[in-house]
């Protein structure tokens, strides 16, 4: 039986310029009048909560890749935000990285332009521990490697007291890779078929219509 819902915002509910795509707007309401919805982005955590109000979403949030965790009006952060910056400067030292915008509200991880690829980047950041660099399409994150959407998802299934197997996930990147693994039902935007029930045959806010009518026909049968 399918409790809840973590979905992922950038690449999966909007087009490649990170314009909302209305149809699985339109989509995402009508599961929201179902079960509870978690937004679950990489993104800063006043992003996810200005997206939860447009498009009518009341439940938990996860920002910065797991990083952010807000539950009702209370916030939690997670992971080791010293080693990340410690990390940026030896970093920044050797590539002309840059970091993204919104940067300076970023609590628990650097976010980078992708002028330098995400290979270049761990490539020189090999070796050095606690650190793990992702790439969502849409900007290079160095996080700690213990801090992720899967982890997040578990804590705020905790609070609502609803098991893993009854959350269903959506997402499109690689960050949403351990979101997808640990929940009962997977559904990927365009790919990450080794981790998901189900994969759509789009990208982006296309996959996005596919995946949710797909859900709210997983809903009806329950």
């Amino acid at each position: 039986m399918i409790r809840a819902l973590a979905i992922d915002l950038d690449g999966t509910i909007t087009d490649a310029e990170r314009r909302l795509d209305l149809q699985a707007v339109a989509l995402l309401r009508e599961v929201v009048a179902l079960i509870p919805v978690v937004l679950a982005t990489g993104n800063v955590l006043c992003y996810s909560e200005a997206a939860a109000v447009m498009i009518g979403t009341k439940g938990p949030l996860i920002a910065e890749n797991g990083g952010a965790v807000k539950i009702g009006e209370e916030v939690e952060y997670f992971g080791d935000i010293a080693r990340v910056e410690e990390a940026f400067r030896y970093l920044a030292e050797r590539l002309p990285v840059r970091k993204a915008t919104l940067s300076d509200l970023r609590r628990t991880e650097i976010a980078l332009t992708r002028e330098v690829s995400a290979e270049e980047i761990r490539h020189a950041l090999q070796g050095f521990g606690g650190v793990e660099v992702v790439d969502t399409k849409f900007a290079i994150h160095i996080k700690d490697r213990e801090v992720n959407k899967g982890r997040a998802m578990a804590h705020v299934a905790g609070a609502l007291g609803i098991d893993l197997q009854e959350f269903a996930a959506i997402g499109d990147s690689p960050n949403d890779r351990e979101m997808l693994a640990m929940a009962g039902c997977s559904i990927g935007i365009g790919g990450l078929e080794d981790v998901s029930d189900y994969t759509t045959a789009e990208g982006y806010g296309a996959g996005g219509r596919e995946a949710l009518a797909h859900l709210l026909t997983l809903l009806q049968v329950h």
